[in-house]
């Protein structure tokens, strides 16, 4: 076992019964001295690297040191690591606890741990820069390994804290000297230097949004909250300037080092988001430093500023925005950070009544003077920065005195969270008491009277000696535990479990694959309260490991949201072991866990007892409800799961886990049914968003007072909720006959469904077959088209073979004439044979040329018929295969008939050539017939 301050930390081997040497020295503010030292580490040794950012080549060098060099090889040394960058990171020889070396925070370029599961998880390493100028710089990679590996962790922690800028701030004080005539608020307690001076600042804030114009105009504001429009391009306006008296000095600021903002209040640093800065200077007409940065309304990061809120909303955002000056004189830029209420409309909104009031607040720097320095100007540093709040001066004048201001009512960030919460009460009442109550608001009274105390003495006496409860025991509990006896009351009344005990030492060194979300809920857990509220604090870290190791316990129900506020009330009153034993208790033994299994039905069960309790034992609000619409659900479930740690004060939450703890499930049905009682007469008179406004805002103020939750728990413990094993078994009829019909409903469903889809097939294949008849009618038609057009064709093809064949036949005729002429005249033959003469000679008979001109006529007209025949072929291609046997067989025709109408014409010719030439002398008279 090792330690952090007053926390314990256990490594991997609880079997072991002794507790480790290595002790983590929690930072001692001194001004000189603080950090914390680790020990049981070695010193590995140091190689030259040539990119000191690179992790990659980090891990290189660490698992080439930490597989050379062995146990007897290393230099045993105790690491000590401070609190802020100032500082130095010091090796001391673990035997002769002399000092070896330091290493300048400033001057360390990069960090890194082992990787997880691996050989070198248990080391770490940092790189360093030796040399004085960027050219004689040798950067060294030093490693180191510890011999419990879960110290690495604190190890990366205590490196995280000592990157950061500024040394961490002493608790804030408003303690001033004397001597000027300062009031001192006295709220406050924490004593400070009488060398420290108060310094005031007035910052005023304008927000102006961008119009039509192009240019920006100033929103409106009312008395609470800033009007702005949802996209719409923004700048933040800032006035700053000291109010001081004649003799104070007066502090210069030189620029402003960034404008930050970030949706919310309460938010971590890391969240604030930096804006571009526009301008900034000191205003020329008065003594006022003038900033001004743009707001980009399309950032992610700024998106929820951007989401219209409903009119019926209760619901109310907030902005938190700073500015960190630059003031001479003080070596850190000094941050003024406010927080101011805003309702977003959307952009097209239009505000009649313009209303424009600056946000005013005023931050006292109390701050402490240092030695002289070699300058004349003095140097401060700062103790602490607090705020005044918001000042309305809508009725007050502007020349208002040091002596006035210094008489203001102060909001001091260190009051005790009942103070806090007051004053917080009062503001909720000036704004229509519409913001819900921070979890773990409250402070818890310690004080007891003599006769209680020997009251629960004489208790805890009987109970130690029998082993069983005192009868006297449940009258005590209902009264309320003493709150310096609860953490022992309580692990008795849990019966809690040194093995449970043994299991948290190894539970806390295993990983958890909740742990992203347990980091972000214990943000949000009792932000109220002191323990709880620094990021990276002791009550956080507390939290995270408790949360985890019943993450990691419980692996059915694992982490559940709500889980962190149950451990965080019991944390406020024991040791993280003692915690964990109870918080297993109340999940195991009390049945809480059932809540969160199987869907919450178990979850449902206790909200269906509890409206059945509300119907029999105050039934005009159980009516008043279902008329309303307000179902269990709406307001129960958070109470049920997280035992009303959530958003109660926290007296009365611990109030509740005496009585629950005594018990058990009962207590969540009795205290339900007082909450709901003692406030029917204000819920009768609200409607839906009333109601449910009613159970986030106003009922936990209403016992904001341990008087008022001493009579809310006495009234609960009075009540009678017998009747919940009946509600119980109705329920698992309803629901057993709910389950049937859900069967019954989801076969209907599935029929239903089957039917649907007969339908839509039957309906799709009637459009397919519609589509289909189409379709083919088009296609007969076409068809019946072709067909025609086809015989149309073939009847003009006819009809030219037609008219060809005639043609054909009477040149056949004629030729066959001729023929016959001239078998009936030998002489004629005989002529004819003896004086044939060649038709193409150029002696030829002219009417034999006029015989070859028509030959030649018939042959040219067969071929234009053949060229229309081809021309029709190429028109008519959806026929070729049918046209071209007709065409071969016409062709074939064709050429039988020419072929022999030639033969008869030319040997016609040739008998005609012997035989006219006599013809014609004989007629002429010249030449006598030879007969």
């Amino acid at each position: 076992m090792y330690q952090v301050g007053a926390s314990k930390f256990y490594i991997a081997s609880p079997q072991e019964g002794k507790e480790s040497d290595i002790v983590f020295e929690t930072p001692t503010f001194d001004g000189h001295d603080d950090g914390a030292v680790f020990n049981q580490i070695s010193y590995l040794g140091a190689a030259n690297i040539n990119a000191p950012k690179s992790e990659a080549e980090i891990h290189r060098n660490m698992a080439i040191l930490n597989r050379e060099q062995g146990q007897d090889q290393c230099i045993r040394v105790s690491v000590k690591i401070p609190s802020c960058s100032s500082g130095s990171v010091v090796l001391i020889d673990a035997a002769t606890m002399q000092i070896i070396t330091s290493y300048e925070v400033q001057r360390i370029l990069f960090y890194a741990h082992g990787i997880a599961d691996s050989d070198e998880a248990a080391c770490f390493a940092f790189t360093w820069s030796h040399g004085n100028s960027q050219e004689s710089a040798i950067f060294q990679c030093h490693v180191f390994r510890c011999d419990i590996p879960e110290a690495v962790r604190q190890v990366s922690a205590c490196f995280a804290k000592a990157f950061m800028r500024s040394p961490p701030k002493p608790q804030p004080s408003l303690m001033c000297d004397e001597s000027q005539g300062d009031l001192k608020p006295s709220s406050l307690q924490s004593p400070v230097s009488t060398m420290s001076e108060l310094f005031i600042f007035e910052l005023t804030m304008d927000i102006k949004e961008e119009d039509s114009k192009g240019g920006y105009y100033v929103v409106p504001k009312d008395r609470s909250q800033f009007k702005l429009r949802a996209n719409t391009e923004k700048q933040l306006c800032f006035s700053v300037h000291q109010v001081s008296s004649v003799h104070q000095r007066i502090l210069h600021i030189e620029r402003c080092f960034g404008v930050l903002v970030c949706p919310g209040r309460n938010v971590r640093h890391a969240d604030m988001r930096l804006l571009e800065m526009l301008s900034m200077g000191n205003d020329p007409g008065s003594n006022k430093y003038i900033i001004t940065g743009q707001w980009d309304s399309s950032d992610p990061a700024l998106e929820s500023l951007n989401l219209v809120e409903e009119p019926s909303s209760a619901n109310k955002s907030y902005v938190t925005v700073a500015i960190d000056l630059v003031i001479r004189g003080i070596q850190e830029p000094v941050r003024l950070q406010l927080e101011t209420k805003v309702k977003v409309y959307p952009k097209n909104e239009r505000f009649w009544n313009l209303s424009k009031r600056q946000l005013v607040q005023q931050f006292y720097l109390n701050l402490k003077e240092l030695a002289a320095s070699d300058t004349n100007e003095p140097q401060f540093e700062v103790i602490s920065v607090d705020t005044s709040g918001e000042i309305d001066r809508t009725n007050k004048s502007l020349g208002i005195t040091l002596s006035g201001l210094m008489s203001l009512q102060l909001v001091d960030p260190i009051l005790s969270p009942k103070e806090e919460k007051e004053d917080e009460f009062r503001d909720d009442e000036l704004s229509d008491n519409d913001e819900p109550m921070l979890s773990g608001t409250g402070n818890v009274s310690k004080d007891c009277s003599a006769a209680l105390l020997e009251q629960w003495s004489e208790a805890l006496t009987k109970w130690t000696q029998t082993g069983t409860r005192p009868k006297q025991l449940t009258h005590l509990v209902y009264q309320g535990i003493p709150d310096a006896l609860r953490a022992e009351i309580w692990q008795r009344l849990a019966g809690h479990s040194e093995d449970v005990m043994d299991k948290y030492r190894v539970l806390i060194t295993k990983e958890s694959s909740c742990e992203s979300v347990i980091q972000r809920d214990i943000n949000r857990t009792f932000p109220a309260h002191d323990f709880f509220k620094k990021a990276g604090g002791l009550g956080q870290d507390s939290l995270f490991r408790l949360s985890k190791a019943y993450a990691v316990y419980d692996e059915e129900v694992g982490y559940c949201q709500g889980l962190s506020f149950l451990a965080a009330a019991l944390l406020l009153h024991m040791p993280e072991e003692q915690a964990f034993c109870v918080l297993v208790q109340i999940m195991y033994h009390y049945k809480l866990r059932d809540l969160f299994k199987d869907g919450f039905e178990n979850l449902n069960m206790r909200l269906y007892q509890l409206g059945r309790l509300l119907e029999d034992q105050v039934q005009d609000l159980w009516q008043h409800f279902q008329e309303k619409g307000v179902e269990e659900h709406m307001y129960g479930s958070q109470w049920f799961l997280t035992l009303f740690t959530a958003k109660f004060p926290l007296h009365l939450v611990f109030h509740i886990l005496d009585v629950f703890l005594l018990l058990g499930t009962d207590t969540l049905f009795l205290v339900a049914l007082a909450l709901l009682t003692s406030s029917k007469k204000d819920l009768l008179q609200l409607d839906f968003e009333g109601v449910l406004k009613y159970f986030r805002v106003n009922l936990p103020k209403k016992y904001r007072t341990p008087k008022a939750s001493a009579q809310l728990m006495k009234k609960a413990c009075s009540l009678n909720v017998k009747k919940l094993h009946k509600y119980e078994k109705e329920y698992l009829t309803l629901k057993n006959a709910q389950d049937k019909a859900d069967l019954y409903g989801n076969e209907f469903e599935r029929l239903k469904n089957e039917l649907q889809f007969s339908e839509e097939d039957r309906e799709r294949l009637r459009t397919e077959v519609t589509q289909v008849k189409e379709m083919i009618q088009r296609e007969v038609q076409r068809a019946n088209d072709e067909r025609q057009r086809n015989e149309v064709i073939i009847s003009d093809y006819k009809k030219i073979c037609s008219q060809l064949s005639q043609r054909l036949e009477e040149q056949v005729q004629a030729g066959k004439i001729l023929e016959s002429q001239e078998r009936i005249c030998p002489k004629c033959k005989g002529i004819s044979e003896n004086s044939w003469v060649d038709p193409l000679s150029a002696d030829a008979d002219p009417r034999l040329a006029q015989a070859l001109q028509r030959v030649r006529e018939l042959e040219l007209e067969l071929a234009q018929t053949k060229l229309e025949h081809v021309e029709a072929e190429c028109r008519n291609q959806d026929l070729i295969h049918q046209l071209n046997a007709v065409s071969s067989e016409l062709q074939a025709s064709k050429s039988s008939w020419l072929n022999k109408t030639l033969s008869s014409f030319k040997e016609a010719a040739k008998k005609d050539g012997a035989s006219l030439p006599a013809r014609r002398e004989s007629k002429d008279g010249m030449v006598r017939d030879a007969a």
